[in-house]
């Protein structure tokens, strides 16, 4: 009996054990749940925060490197890391891309004369330029910090099961931008070329160091050569500053100015897919050309008017490694480039035409 009595409790016990857990998670599951997906976003957000402290350190240090007066340069920056864009209103579309391209004009000519106004005279405007493209890097590390921490707090606030785990879902591909922003910084500093700059690094390949440079837009330059009796126009920004100019005015101008062009190419960077390659390179029609949209809607208006091909040739790498300094796998494909503009060329006109071949990108460390 006594026996008996023991092992009922024993197994009571054992039952207890064995179900209270699973009483525990169908009452509060969702709210466990919760706190371990807040500790680890919570975390990221940390990391997300030393990275954007380390790009403003680094851009406040380059600029006072040049700087006039050293005791002004963390309350400027600390104004401009804060600016922002208004993009204009596109409930009526008609007439969007000139205002657009009004107001990123504004927004450009504006923080290149916020930099210049804080570095030294003596300083020119290549590196102006590349102090620039530093802040800019800094202040899309600060804005994506600002969001997470909105959505983070905003969760926290509310006790959201969603919020925290769309943020748990997304910190990977987000952290993975705010590395390649950060690496961008680095990169600027040290005035390196970066991957985006291989659109111009090609331009220099078909250089023979004979032409004549001409300013033909906004920080963009025009090259003429002659490439197997055809007469080439060879576009990209100006370098070694980090620019990356008004490629869709110097095409118009091109285009408008001599009715021999027969073929438009656009070489530039493409983000690849997962899995392929980093530095392969292909190639199609279309305006390759990335940004807010204004540069390519020009070069296709003119393309369209003119009727004149737009062929592309791309060269694949991730984000990190456009912003970053040029891999050597990225590098190297300038040459399978040159072997599909010539066979573009071949196959596209005739001797005697004229082809505008345009390098797409930062010419940052790339003259």
């Amino acid at each position: 009996m006594l026996l008996e009595g023991a092992l009922g409790e024993t197994d009571v016990l054992t039952i207890l054990l064995f179900y209270i857990p699973f009483l525990i998670f169908i009452l509060y599951g969702q709210r466990i749940q919760y706190h371990m997906a807040l500790i680890e976003v919570g975390g990221f957000l940390s990391q997300l925060e030393r990275m954007k402290n380390i790009a403003r350190l680094e851009t406040v240090n380059a600029f006072k490197r040049f700087a006039k007066d050293e005791k002004k340069v963390e309350p400027a920056l600390n104004v401009l890391v804060d600016s922002f864009m208004i993009l204009p209103e596109s409930m009526d579309p008609f007439g969007i891309v000139k205002k657009v391209e009004h107001v990123v004009n504004v927004r450009d000519d504006k923080l290149f004369n916020d930099v210049r106004r804080l570095v030294r005279d003596d300083v020119d405007d290549s590196q102006v330029r590349n102090l620039e493209n530093m802040l800019e890097a800094t202040i899309a590390l600060e804005t994506i910090y600002k969001i997470i921490r909105h959505y983070y707090l905003l969760a926290r606030k509310m006790g959201s099961f969603m919020i925290v785990v769309q943020l748990q879902m997304l910190t990977p591909l987000v952290f993975n931008e705010a590395k390649a922003y950060l690496s961008a910084v680095f990169a600027f500093k040290l005035g390196v070329p970066i991957g985006d700059g291989i659109g111009p690094l090609v331009i220099n390949r078909l250089l023979t160091g004979n032409e004549a440079m001409r300013v033909i837009a906004k920080d963009t330059v025009v090259y003429e050569t002659a490439i197997e009796g055809r007469k080439a126009y060879l576009v990209k920004a100006k370098g070694p500053g980090g620019n990356v100019g008004k490629p869709g005015d110097a095409i118009s101008k091109i285009l408008e100015s001599d009715d021999k062009v027969k073929v438009v190419i656009m070489v530039d960077a493409a983000l690849k897919l997962e899995g392929e390659r980093s530095g392969s390179v292909a190639d199609g029609v279309g305006a390759a050309i990335g940004g807010i949209g204004v540069e390519k809607f020009k070069i296709e208006e003119i393309a369209t008017k003119k009727r004149v091909p737009v062929y592309a040739v791309v060269i694949k790498q991730s984000l990190l490694e456009a912003i970053s300094a040029m891999r050597k796998e990225v590098a190297d494909a300038v040459e399978e480039v040159h072997k599909r503009i010539m066979r573009i060329i071949r196959t596209t006109t005739s001797e005697g035409d004229s082809v505008v071949i345009a390098g797409i990108g930062n010419t940052i460390g790339i003259p």
